[in-house]
């Protein structure tokens, strides 16, 4: 179990935090919209970025996920398909390395581009699974080399991070930080 001691990571985002230019956090969120249906948002986060005092750590900017347990870290092969599927609980997906294109099986606004996500592991492959009823999506992982990503799990509802919702459709990139 990971206990949410060691989940004040994200200490690969660049910004530093000031209190008078807070700096937050943005990700593209798979939820269940009122119809039933899976549909990506872009999100931000409530809570600004902070300053770690932390051994190691000290001095540079983190977002830390409160409510997380019994994190997976998953090897994806190339070329694979995961079919369509719902997230099997709320949770945030790290992609550490490789590609996801997540799709949508029904269209949940006029703009296709709102429909899909491409997401490529690194700092910017930060995505909030919630779609855990509904239609759900697809994610396929279409590179020559594997998708390596850490799943954590949240507790709840209560674990999904106080946010805004930014707009419809993904973010221009996951996991970015956005200067106030």
């Amino acid at each position: 179990m990971l206990s949410s001691t060691y989940l004040p990571l994200l200490t690969l985002l660049p910004a530093f935090a000031a209190a008078a230019n807070a700096t937050y956090l943005t990700a593209t969120a798979i939820v269940t919209n009122g119809q039933n249906h899976s549909a990506l948002e872009c999100w931000e986060f409530s809570t600004p970025l902070t300053v770690s005092s932390d051994a190691g750590t000290r001095g540079v900017s983190i977002f830390n996920f409160a409510s997380v347990a019994n994190a997976v870290y998953t090897v994806i092969p190339p070329r694979f398909n995961g079919g369509t599927h719902n997230a099997p609980h709320l949770q945030i997906v790290l992609f550490l390395s490789g590609l996801a294109h997540i799709t949508l099986p029904e269209r949940t606004s006029l703009n296709a581009s709102h429909d899909e996500a491409w997401i490529l592991g690194g700092a910017d492959g930060l995505v909030l699974a919630l779609d855990v009823a509904g239609t759900g999506h697809v994610t396929t992982y279409p590179s020559d080399e594997p998708t390596v990503s850490v799943q954590l799990p949240l507790a709840g509802s209560e674990g999904v991070p106080a946010h805004r919702v930014l707009g419809a459709g993904p973010c221009a990139g996951e996991g970015q930080v956005v200067g106030g």
